[in-house]
């Protein structure tokens, strides 16, 4: 398939998060990377991240903020992935949390609410990303644009 502008790439791109889909979010603790899956998800364009108060990515993001998110992709049988690198950061503000709590769709099978001391939210601002479409054979790396 022909190389595509990175605006259509990047809504083609959004099209596949907007799905709440499964990620991986690697993280670094001194000088040992951490990767493990969580849900990605996107609404006022742009992309956060629920979790637990406890867990450590949240520590780890609060030492270096510096991430890399991987979304793997099927369709029809063939894989892909978008790779987003970026920065992320702890949220406090109470409204925002409440905001994403009622966009994160398993939100209320963990917490209490949006003000449980138990949920973090963490936002991910990407400022490059690869994307590779299912059943393709060449990654496509761009630099994000806000809109």
């Amino acid at each position: 398939m022909a190389r595509t502008n990175e605006s259509a790439l990047q809504q083609e791109m959004l099209a596949w998060i907007r799905q709440n889909q499964y990620s991986y979010l690697a993280t670094v603790d001194k000088k040992q990377p951490h990767v493990r899956p969580i849900v990605l998800f996107s609404f006022n364009d742009a992309y956060w991240l629920v979790t637990f108060s406890g867990d450590s990515k949240v520590a780890q993001i609060a030492n270096n903020k510096w991430v890399e998110i991987c979304v793997p992709l099927m369709e029809d049988g063939h894989t892909g992935y978008i790779r987003m690198v970026g920065t992320a950061t702890i949220v406090t503000n109470a409204s925002l949390k409440a905001e994403a709590a009622e966009q994160c769709y398993f939100f209320d099978e963990y917490f209490s609410g949006y003000d449980d001391p138990d949920y973090t939210l963490i936002s991910f601002d990407a400022s490059d990303a690869e994307y590779l479409r299912p059943g393709e054979s060449f990654s496509q790396s761009f630099t994000l644009k806000r809109y």
